[in-house]
């Protein structure tokens, strides 16, 4: 098939930014079913129905990062696997340009947890929704959101959270997403290329839980409970059982018993 990132810019992609709207995501899909293509980034000041996975609330104080990137893949749903972690990879790459060294002249890296959520210390500073609409002539139209925890770190009840300043970087939202839509641009490239989504795997492992670490997959109905045992070639995760079963999972609340600094 012809390339399906095409589209995507090599300078830096246009923004529609709003003093206020309800979700940048649900604005951004109701700019595609307009007929707008992109890549086009919508960010928002303020948003007053932010969301996070399956509907739950995303807390959306005035200073945080709210952003949502339209863009139209030439391709079916089918072949672009691994969306969340092209976006994952893409953001956790992003902020840590962003983090000072420390006196070792490492940073503490920010960690990626399966599916959607960016860590730094075992508390949550970002998270990633992304959503798919199909589109005539074999297109889809990919709306990848993100909300990041930069001068406010809202509470959320049974989770610690935190934000880019707790970490010695005071950036304002528009320089955050300027180095976002670059890292961005720089994942869909590698994508598009022999092997790409191999690469883009092996970084997002660089910032997931160790092999080996123990976790928990909580669905609607059932838990599931092992070990982190890598990615699959379309982004689920595996997960090894106490009797030795390999576990792939699409769905579900992960949680570790650690993460590493």
């Amino acid at each position: 098939m012809n390339d399906p990132f095409a589209s995507i810019p090599e300078a830096a992609t246009p923004v529609l930014d709003l003093e206020e709207t309800g979700s940048t995501n649900a604005q951004a899909v109701r700019l595609s079913l307009k007929g707008e293509t992109g890549p086009l980034w919508v960010t928002a000041r303020k948003q007053s129905e932010g969301r996070g996975r399956q509907g739950r609330d995303w807390m959306s104080p005035e200073g945080n990062l709210f952003a949502s990137l339209l863009v139209t893949l030439r391709c079916q749903p089918t072949e672009i696997p691994g969306l969340s972690i092209l976006a994952g990879v893409a953001l956790a790459n992003a902020i840590n340009a962003l983090l000072p060294g420390r006196p070792d002249g490492h940073s503490t890296l920010p960690r990626l947890k399966w599916p959607n959520d960016l860590m730094m210390t075992d508390a949550k500073m970002a998270g990633i929704l992304v959503e798919t609409t199909s589109r005539p002539a074999d297109l889809i139209a990919a709306i990848l959101g993100f909300g990041v925890n930069l001068a406010h770190a809202p509470d959320i009840p049974g989770r610690p959270t935190t934000c880019l300043g707790n970490h010695g970087v005071n950036a304002d939202p528009s320089q955050v997403l300027g180095q976002l839509d670059g890292s961005l641009r720089q994942t869909f490239a590698t994508l598009s290329k022999p092997a790409g989504f191999d690469e883009l795997r092996r970084q997002w492992l660089l910032h997931g839980p160790d092999l080996g670490s123990p976790l928990t997959i909580s669905h609607a109905t059932q838990s599931v409970v092992g070990t982190f045992s890598g990615l699959a070639d379309d982004g689920a995760l595996l997960i090894k059982t106490a009797t030795g079963q390999l576990k792939r999972i699409t769905f579900g609340d992960v949680e570790a018993a650690s993460n590493r600094n």
